[in-house]
């Protein structure tokens, strides 16, 4: 087991998908490990030593060589100086490894030492300029909310059965707001949580009513009353009258900002009376 942790597919991948868009997290453990195999190589070749003694170091750099390129071929503008070291690196171990099978009892020589050190030392000279481009960034925990279900996710926090009464609108409007909360956009944040709870109101305000929307005029005030009108509970429209009335509520009050601090309470203050509308909708539809 431990001889496989030090292979590059056993980390997986480099960059992966993060929720449904472009966007990719970046796999630091990975580096940490290319990073290990690279130095352990530039160690144990010395002058003198057996091919035998270093054939695994050889093997397990190749490997990591390979991933690296391959894993990078997205990123080839950022790191077109990096890849090339490292395919020049990769060419050299190769060279090393295709002779040693044939002659175990062969002493590793000054060039060959020489190649892999320098190697070495280019790829860590052209990363370490080169890196930056990667844009790799570090989302801090905004709340209570747990990061990763904020950007993928953040429908879980409801129980499957609210999740089954919430429509398409909503869905998509709380990933999107759950995102532009991790990412620290709260006045998007605000807009996408609010039209959201608003599209949550129109579909219970139909399930009371047993009609879609009648009315021409569309806003929080009036879809309160009508919720109130049909007979939802004083819990619902008080909480909903409670979001509608915060003065800084940039779905309501376009002119204004959310901010950083604001934007995880309304979160979840819109959160909370979307399950509550969404577990009445649930005893509805039973």
């Amino acid at each position: 087991m431990r001889g496989v942790r030090k292979l590059a597919k056993y980390w997986g991948g480099w960059f992966a998908p993060l929720g449904d868009g472009d966007m990719k997290e970046t796999n630091l453990n990975v580096f940490y490990h290319f990073g290990d195999s690279l130095n352990r190589l530039s160690s144990e070749m010395v002058m003198g030593a057996s091919a035998s003694s270093v054939l695994s170091y050889v093997m397990l750099t190749r490997d990591w060589l390979e991933a690296f390129l391959a894993e990078t071929e997205e990123f080839h503008r950022a790191l077109k100086d990096t890849r090339a070291s490292a395919k020049t690196m990769l060419d050299a171990v190769v060279d090393i490894w295709t002779g040693l099978p044939h002659n175990w009892d062969r002493i590793i020589t000054q060039d060959e030492v020489r190649i892999i050190i320098n190697g070495k030392d280019e790829f860590e000279k052209n990363f370490e300029r080169e890196h930056k481009s990667l844009c790799v960034f570090t989302v801090t925990p905004k709340g209570i909310y747990d990061t990763r279900l904020l950007i993928e996710q953040p429908e879980l926090q409801f129980p499957e059965k609210i999740r089954a009464t919430l429509p398409d609108q909503m869905l998509y409007d709380l990933k999107q707001a759950g995102r532009c909360l991790a990412f620290e956009i709260p006045t998007a944040c605000a807009f996408h949580v609010c039209r959201g709870t608003e599209a949550v109101m129109l579909q219970y305000y139909g399930l009371l009513a047993k009609q879609s929307w009648p009315h021409k005029k569309r806003d929080w005030e009036i879809y309160i009353e009508q919720l109130n009108a049909k007979g939802a509970p004083k819990q619902i429209t008080n909480r909903l009258e409670e979001i509608r009335a915060l003065d800084r509520n940039a779905y309501i009050h376009s002119d204004l900002n959310v901010t950083l601090e604001e934007a995880p309470n309304l979160f979840g203050l819109c959160a909370n009376v979307v399950s509550l509308m969404g577990l009445e909708m649930s005893k509805m539809t039973q």
